[in-house]
């Protein structure tokens, strides 16, 4: 009798807070779909307080045009910031811009939390905001931070002109497209190569038989595509009008040329193309304004986080959004996606339902994006090894064991080889390492 067991639990200890369940009212809000939350925000500007808190200057409506930086749609602005670094006396530390500003601060969250005495929500919301401040002091060639920010002096921060960060964008992009047709890179080598995280410039050198000097400077060139590309949405003018059965849709990705590269855009006439800047009010404003700015902060609390798991899934399932192909999408669950951002893993689960992206393949939803492990496995052996058997490239099928070191190298995600063949064995079109090397070798099959 054969007893199936299944993959050995792989376990960690994670040293960290969760995040806690939001306010009843903002689930409320979260909870509504797109259509509905078009008419609350209708209803919330045809209230007549809403008419005297903007012609008191106490709420200003923003509307972003063009290509906009990814942190003006942050909560954590410049002022939230502040606030955020007084109330855990974070500057008290001396080494904390060296914490907070590194690279791989965000990876380093669970370590911060406990270092800071901060809540792993609050934290991982305030290191997105100076990744992107990081990003932008990297793309742009000013001689100090202080440029852009001052922590003596909040005001006087600023973002990039819309131009610069065009002009930027444009030169970097010629540079990257220029190397591609130089050393003769297909679209398919690009995204398999140079957008795979876990290769580095030798290995990729081996693999196309290229010199590491150009191998690196294309990837010079990539990384300042994408610390640009990173710190930018298109906010556009849609001129084809959207139908009841596109209100669920939030924002199209395009995929471009010449380089091969996506972007994300968003229609300047929908609620995610504007936001509400909202002053503090005064201690003696009427009941009804004070609580109608409260649910202006609602609002935006919502736009902010759907626009941060965009961001997010976008930036992790960039090489998909690159290629269309679904070989590139990586395992992602909702319980990263809510370590991630920060948030509560069921406000997570609200936002990704009944919500879908445009994309050249279709209409997608939110959810599709969150990939499972076993998804990802069958499509290893049954499109990218087959591809190799039938090319030639390779004389016998994947083992279980390199599955898991492609999974780990390639799309980030480390798993053990009983977890690997724990997976396989629930794929009928997937059969056992011996069965398929087998059909490989065996004529008659082919």
């Amino acid at each position: 009798m054969r007893i199936s067991i299944g993959p050995r639990p792989e376990v960690t200890v994670r040293p960290e807070i969760k995040a806690h369940r939001p306010p009843d009212e903002y689930i409320t809000l979260l909870t509504k779909s797109e259509s509905e939350f078009r008419n609350y925000i209708r209803e919330t500007e045809s209230d007549p307080a809403f008419g005297r808190l903007v012609s008191e200057g106490l709420v200003r409506k923003v509307h972003f045009k063009g290509r906009v930086p990814h942190h003006l749609y942050q909560e954590f602005q410049d002022r939230e910031f502040m606030e955020f670094v007084n109330k855990y006396d974070v500057t008290s530390k001396v080494d904390w811009e060296s914490d907070f500003f590194a690279k791989d601060a965000r990876r380093k969250s669970e370590e911060l939390a406990a270092k800071y005495k901060i809540p792993r929500g609050e934290l991982i919301k305030s290191l997105e905001y100076c990744r992107h401040l990081r990003l932008s002091w990297d793309g742009y060639e000013e001689e100090t931070p202080s440029a852009f920010f001052s922590f003596d002096e909040p005001d006087r921060f600023r973002a990039p002109e819309a131009s610069q960060m065009s002009d930027q964008s444009d030169e970097s992009l010629a540079i990257l497209s220029e190397l591609l047709e130089q050393y003769s890179i297909s679209e398919d080598d690009f995204v398999e190569h140079f957008l795979s995280e876990g290769k580095d410039s030798f290995e990729i050198a081996r693999e196309l038989d290229m010199n590491v000097n150009a191998v690196e400077d294309i990837l010079e060139a990539l990384e300042k595509v994408h610390v640009l590309s990173a710190m930018q949405v298109n906010v556009v003018e849609r001129s084809d009008g959207r139908s009841e059965s596109d209100a669920q849709q939030i924002a199209v990705v395009n995929r471009l040329k010449d380089p091969p590269r996506a972007e994300i855009q968003i229609d300047a006439n929908e609620q995610y193309g504007f936001r509400y800047d909202i002053k503090q009010p005064d201690a003696d404003m009427h009941k009804e304004e004070a609580a109608l700015m409260d649910k202006l902060r609602l609002i935006n609390q919502r736009r902010t986080l759907i626009f941060r798991v965009i961001s997010f899934i976008y930036e992790y399932q960039y090489p998909y959004f690159v290629s269309g192909k679904k070989l590139y999408l990586k395992p992602l669950s909702q319980a990263q996606v809510s370590r991630e951002v920060g948030e509560h893993e069921s406000t997570i689960s609200r936002i990704l339902k009944n919500k879908s992206l445009e994309t050249p393949e279709g209409v997608l939803q939110l959810k599709f994006f969150c990939q499972s492990k076993r998804e990802v496995i069958e499509r290893i052996i049954l499109i990218r090894e087959k591809a190799a058997l039938d090319k030639g490239d390779r004389d016998k099928p994947f083992s279980d064991a390199e599955i898991a070191d492609i999974l780990e190298k390639e799309y980030g995600t480390k798993v053990s080889r009983r977890t690997v063949t724990y997976y396989r064995n629930k794929i009928t079109e997937a059969p056992k390492f011996y069965t398929r090397r087998k059909s490989a070798t065996d004529p008659a099959t082919k």
